[in-house]
């Protein structure tokens, strides 16, 4: 039995993808110590490992919620200042408990950092589609000159945090960019090789292990039995980036008279009273037991969040991509490559459609569904075909008992 330390992030997308695994692990005997902030403990602490919160610091609240924010270089900052005022705590952590390796989210350089000064065997683990190897975001000159032009003006900022943790810490550096996208001695990766942009040029410590998803039971009430019409379209805009009123009013236009049940999850920031008259076939919910839904419709409109994605397909179910951000650009491209849905709203600034645009999109969609079906499910195929959760759990017990690279 080995004993590993898993440094995650407090962002649904990243914490869900893991549970899966880390209940795996822990059921063949593994020791897993899950780090987060408290107010994750009851997300993960269930899926049986023992949970550690991080220390609760004045800043590091806010300095969480501006490294979520869509802003990819202020993201960069606030992960290079979490770091830095972490690093005591994971050091100190990781010299007390002497596990045999460490897992890291991607965007938590302070264990990868900490590890590597500790001579620890750190794997990563990645929720996203990886950058590298001919893979670039999707974004037009203008928006990249943008991009770079913001990460130049906080290079300042962010060497002054690289020499201070060099010197106070003695742990190296990762970047500024590379605090985006941090990798190990082995990195999970949970798509597929073939829906990974140049999936095959990936060397083999990248391990494509498909989505984690696993049958978990809902405890979210819902209304099943309001579901009165066909077809079924499920929208969702994800747990981040779900705070748009116009997106929901332009439904409401677009779909207000369609003969089909339409569900609607607008996360839990939205007060439901300030989304005006809801249409007759709407059914529309703070929470939505996502898996359950998705299972009984026909068409899934969604924001491009890669364990969205992953869902839908993995049930063989044809999408309408509406990326707000970036990295959901790729995922929207990639989608609309294989034949699997449609992508709108890819052009800056992302996410603006048009209720015209989104009718014209389902009718496409539902008017070629057998096409649009059967390539969601061969994509599907590939993820279940990548192992899943079980295959990462062999992947990660392999690195601890062989050590540096060998997993």
């Amino acid at each position: 039995m080995s004993k590993t330390v898993f440094f995650n992030i407090p962002a649904s997308g990243h914490i869900n993808p893991s549970l899966p695994i880390v209940a795996e692990m822990v059921r063949r005997g593994e020791r897993v110590l899950y780090i987060n902030t408290e107010e994750t403990r009851s997300q993960i602490e269930p899926s049986g490992v023992t949970f550690i919160p991080y220390p609760t610091l004045p800043e590091l609240e806010n300095l969480m919620k501006r490294a979520n924010n869509g802003n990819l270089a202020g993201n960069a900052l606030a992960l290079a200042e979490i770091g830095e005022r972490l690093l005591p705590f994971t050091l100190e952590l990781l010299q007390r408990e002497k596990p045999d390796y460490v897992i890291f989210d991607s965007l938590a350089a302070w264990g990868k950092q900490a590890a590597g000064k500790l001579g620890i065997p750190a794997a990563a683990s990645i929720v996203t589609f990886v950058l590298g190897y001919g893979v670039m975001p999707p974004v037009s000159p203008g928006v990249a000159f943008q991009m770079i032009s913001e990460m130049a003006r906080r290079l300042p900022a962010y060497w002054q945090i690289a020499r201070r943790t060099r010197n106070q810490f003695g742990v190296k550096p990762v970047g500024l960019i590379n605090t985006l996208m941090n990798y190990g001695d082995i990195s999970l990766v949970y798509t597929s090789v073939e829906f990974q942009p140049n999936g095959a040029r990936f060397p083999s410590s990248y391990r494509f292990v498909g989505p984690p998803i696993s049958q978990r039971s809902s405890t979210i009430d819902f209304p099943y039995e309001q579901i009165t019409r066909r077809p079924v379209i499920y929208i969702s805009l994800g747990t981040i980036n779900n705070e748009n009123l116009d997106f929901y009013r332009q439904c409401f236009a677009a779909f207000g008279n369609h003969p089909g049940q339409f569900i609607l999850s607008v996360g839990n920031k939205i007060n439901l009273a300030d989304l005006g008259t809801i249409p007759s076939n709407f059914i529309v919910r703070n929470f939505v037991p996502q898996m359950d839904v998705l299972q009984r419709s026909d068409v899934f409109v969604t924001h491009g969040g890669m364990n969205s994605v992953h869902e839908g397909l993995f049930y063989g179910l044809p999408l309408v991509v509406i990326p707000q951000q970036a990295e959901q650009a790729m995922v929207a491209g990639q989608v609309a490559k294989f034949g699997a849905g449609v992508a709108l709203g890819t052009k800056p600034p992302l996410g603006q459609v048009s209720a015209a645009e989104l009718w014209q999109a389902v009718d496409h969609v539902l008017r070629h569904e057998d096409s649009y079906c059967a390539a969601a499910a061969a994509l599907g195929d590939t993820f279940r075909a990548a192992g899943g959760y079980l295959r990462a759990a062999d992947a990660l017990i392999t690195f601890g008992q062989n050590g540096r690279g060998k997993g």
